[in-house]
């Protein structure tokens, strides 16, 4: 048993030495000692004489980077003195599934002194297979601090491929067991991970890691203790007209029959249906009824196309049936007393509907070219003049795409106007009405229809029923009070990092970021500024939800030249985010450890005195 605090040595590996090995002490020291250690090519090495021979381990803990010099071996195991994690002392394996294994390395005895090969034995492509499963395994097992280590690891390996192979293994994993909300398959966590992989650019280089974790962690808790999902085939003709497969599919849901629907889906992805032909499906069952689910139908369908952009469409059978459950559970919203009174929303956007054969140009290109009037009339409290709007835009030659991006960024006023005087929980209801209109713009660049358009008129009076989140509206300041702001760039990321610290600082969010904007500053460091404000939190399913879709909203509204309007939306993101912080931040504490061992830093020993205790 070796529990001796050990002699320390260091050693820088020799040219002169024998074959790329490393003289870490004599025979008689290290069976005097017990143990040594020794420091070469930034790795520290412990080596042990047990059982009448030498073993050599990474003198790291895999766990938390405690040194395993200080530890103890019995009968061929070695023990961490830290959290009691063991390993076999000869191969590295590890008896706690939540330490890791720890890496060992050859020894040998020659002419009475230990010898340690520390040559590079795996590849980088070796390692990088075995951190994608080491992955896998962390989200199987819910140990969020491993597949921290794993995301991290993976991205120093291979920079270029880290963000899909790692959307890739979590979302399978996901996709394969369902999730608590969702037992038929897609769950809130995939949606989050496929919101921060769609991010990547627009966040600082350190947050990325973080943003892929905390859809790792999402996934794997969404799927704890779920047993595989019985995945269905598709019917075994491959003759059947598309549109008579696209009738039965609506049909389907319509009764709520999800397995009849998975396998109409299914079959119609086995004939090598198109990415626009099989979201046009989804989406007229997902507009069959009004704004199902609280916008979650539509919000799923917009992650899914994107996932699939990210991994690949040829996995079009392992991701789109998973929302097959989802669609046919959906509540319809139509039945609800508020559609229905005190005025019959419903009966105004059924007349409506029946324009749309006459009024939409599906043909027609998508050039940004809504006026301040649309906007005008989608805010307006008449749901009449509001959904004619819409008609007579289409009317008038505007695309499909461009009045579902001109719905969108009335939603996102209505966040950026919300009153702080409406109770708490009613940012949500904001919340849900904007992702429900961004991810209708979404998929109407992909695959616009007058099924689709009819999810544009059910926006408009999604938009038309939250009037009462903006009375009193609030304001983002302007003439002097906007001036009075200070101007520099620097001061002002500082206050919004500042006001997303304290409860309060709603308005103040908002201002200071519409003053970074309006002065002309580069908007990425703003952006960046806001993910970091939501990474570094607990963020909720909705935190991720309004960051991701903002920003791409805000990038659409700027690529077709309506840059105040990217300004507006940007500065709700704001609003939001100073709403909902500061949390308790226990998830990017385990990251933080994750990222500080992986740093090689000692996370045991105090940060201040430089010591790692080896």
């Amino acid at each position: 048993m070796a529990t001796t605090v050990p002699q320390s040595t260091s050693h820088d590996l020799d040219a002169d030495e024998p074959n790329g090995l490393l003289r870490v002490s004599t025979l008689a020291d290290l069976q005097n000692q017990s143990v040594v250690t020794a420091t070469a090519h930034g790795h520290t090495i412990a080596v042990f004489w047990h059982n009448e021979r030498a073993y050599a381990v990474d003198n790291r803990c895999p766990h938390m980077g405690f040194p395993l010099a200080q530890g103890i071996c019995e009968d061929g195991v070695l023990t961490c003195y830290w959290h009691y994690a063991r390993f076999d002392l000869d191969s590295g394996g590890a008896f706690d599934i939540w330490a890791g294994d720890v890496r060992t390395f050859p020894v040998e005895v020659r002419d009475g002194h230990v010898w340690v090969d520390l040559r590079e034995i795996q590849s980088v492509d070796e390692r990088y297979v075995l951190e994608s499963a080491r992955l896998e395994k962390a989200l199987d097992q819910g140990i969020s601090l491993n597949q921290a280590k794993a995301v991290l690891a993976l991205g120093d390996l291979k920079p270029k491929e880290a963000t899909k192979q790692i959307v890739a293994t979590t979302a399978m994993f996901g996709l394969r067991r369902g999730s608590s909300r969702n037992p038929g398959g897609w769950g809130d966590g995939l949606t989050i991970l496929t919101a921060m992989a769609n991010v990547q650019s627009h966040l600082d280089a350190d947050d990325r890691p973080l943003s892929l974790y905390h859809g790792t962690r999402r996934v794997s808790d969404d799927a704890m203790n779920r047993t595989e999902r019985i995945l269905l085939d598709p019917l075994p003709t491959r003759a059947i007209p598309p549109a008579r497969l696209k009738r039965w599919f609506r049909d389907y849901v319509e009764v709520r029959d999800a397995d009849a629907a998975e396998r109409a889906l299914r079959t119609a992805i086995a004939m090598d249906w198109t990415p626009a032909q099989l979201l046009d499906m989804l989406a007229a069952a997902a507009t069959d009824h009004y704004y199902r689910d609280f916008s979650h139908v539509m919000d799923t369908l917009a992650k899914a196309a994107e996932l699939l952009d990210i991994i690949g469409w040829d996995r079009a059978a392992d991701v789109l049936p998973a929302l097959t459950s989802q669609w046919a559970q959906a509540t319809r919203e139509e039945e609800r007393n508020t559609w229905q009174r005190p005025e019959n929303l419903v009966a105004l956007t059924e007349a409506a509907v029946a324009e749309l054969d006459d009024a939409v140009d599906l043909a027609a290109e998508a050039t940004g070219g809504w006026d301040d009037e649309l906007i005008a009339a989608l805010l307006g409290d008449d749901p009449q003049h509001s959904l004619q709007a819409i008609i007579s835009a289409w009317r008038g030659g505007l695309a499909l795409a461009d009045a579902a991006q001109a719905l969108a960024y009335a939603s996102a006023l209505r966040i950026t106007r919300f009153a702080t005087s409406n109770e708490f929980g009613d940012w949500d209801t904001a919340l849900h009405h904007f992702t429900y209109c961004a991810s209708l713009a979404q998929v109407a660049k992909r695959a616009p229809s007058l099924e689709l358009a009819r999810g544009v008129l059910h926006g408009a009076m999604v938009v038309y029923q939250a009037r009462f989140l903006n009375m009193p509206a609030a304001r983002l300041p302007a003439g002097r009070a906007l001036a009075a702001l200070p101007a520099d760039p620097g001061v002002l990321l500082e206050q919004l990092s500042d006001y997303c610290e304290r409860q309060g600082g709603v308005d103040e969010a908002g201002a200071v970021a519409y003053r970074y904007l309006t002065q002309g500053h580069d908007p990425a460091p703003l952006i960046a500024a806001l993910g970091h404000a939501v990474l570094r939190e607990d963020p909720s399913f909705h935190d991720f939800q309004m960051l991701e879709e903002g920003v791409r909203l805000a990038e659409d509204l700027a690529a077709n030249g309506h840059a105040d309007a990217a300004y507006r939306t940007l500065a709700g993101i704001a609003r939001w985010q100073a709403a909902h912080a500061p949390t308790r931040r226990a998830t990017t504490q385990t990251y933080t450890i994750a990222r500080r061992l992986h740093r090689g830093e000692a996370v045991y020993a105090d940060a201040d005195n430089g010591e790692d205790g080896a």
